[in-house]
């Protein structure tokens, strides 16, 4: 019996886990307009995502509807169906961070 607990313990273990990190989504799908840091300051010129305004502008839903369909009028492109709901989180959690990161982490 108790082999059999430390063996499902084991595969418990082994399993990976598959959150999403959102830094990393970002920076392979974002970073080439908003830049690595979401400053913006790159030719297609995208909004400061670090700047406490335009954080105050947007709402967490706000973030996330963006993130999927895209932006009317812009070059922000819809990334429903390229990437999955986990990670379209995930980034809205991150673009969320960059406005505290600006802040000092408050």
């Amino acid at each position: 019996m108790t082999s059999k607990i430390v063996l499902l313990g084991f595969l418990v273990s082994a399993v990976p886990t598959f959150a999403a990190d959102g830094e990393a989504v970002f920076k392979a799908n974002c970073a080439r307009c908003h830049g690595d840091d979401g400053k913006g300051k790159t030719k297609v010129a995208p909004p400061d995502l670090t700047d406490p305004k335009t954080q105050a502008s947007l709402t967490d839903a706000d973030i996330v509807k963006t993130i999927k369909n895209g932006r009317k009028g812009t070059l922000m492109v819809g990334w429903k169906g390229k990437l999955s709901a986990e990670e379209i989180s995930a980034v809205a959690a991150y673009v969320r961070s960059l406005g505290r990161s600006a802040k000092g982490g408050q």
